[in-house]
C-alpha cells in the first residue's frame, strides 16, 4: 500500500465520511490530510473531544488525573468505531486498528 496511493476514502462503520489524501508513513502509522464530508458530522464529536483533551494540558508535563480519566473515555470510543481505508486506485480496503483526527490531519495504523 505504501508505494503508489495516494488517496484514499475513510469509512467509518460502514459510512463514507471523507476523503485522506495520504502523506507517508511513520514507523506503522500513515499520516495523511482529512477532508470530511457530510456524513462525518455524526463522528466529529468523539474526534474533537479527543482532539481538545489532547491539547487540554499542553502547558503542563502530565494531564490532570480526571482529564486522563476523559481522554481514556474519549479513546475507547474512538477504538470502539468499525474503520477502514478504501483504496480507489488498487481497489483495496484496509482494515484500520487505530484512527486518530486532528483537524484537518489523520493518523492510521491498520490492523
Amino acid at each position: 500500500m505504501r508505494q503508489g496511493v495516494s488517496k484514499g476514502h475513510l469509512y467509518l462503520n460502514d459510512t463514507d465520511v471523507g476523503t485522506v489524501n495520504i502523506r507517508g508513513w511513520q514507523s506503522s502509522w500513515g499520516i495523511g490530510e482529512f477532508k470530511p464530508n457530510d456524513r462525518f458530522s455524526e463522528f466529529a464529536p468523539i474526534f474533537g473531544n479527543w482532539s481538545l483533551l489532547m491539547h487540554a494540558d499542553a502547558d503542563q508535563a502530565r494531564l490532570t488525573p480526571e482529564a486522563a480519566e476523559e481522554l481514556r473515555r474519549a479513546e475507547y470510543a474512538i477504538d470502539a468505531l468499525h474503520a477502514k481505508l478504501f483504496l480507489p486506485e488498487t481497489t483495496e480496503w484496509r482494515r484500520i486498528g487505530q484512527v486518530n483526527i486532528d483537524g484537518g490531519l489523520i493518523e492510521w495504523k491498520e490492523a
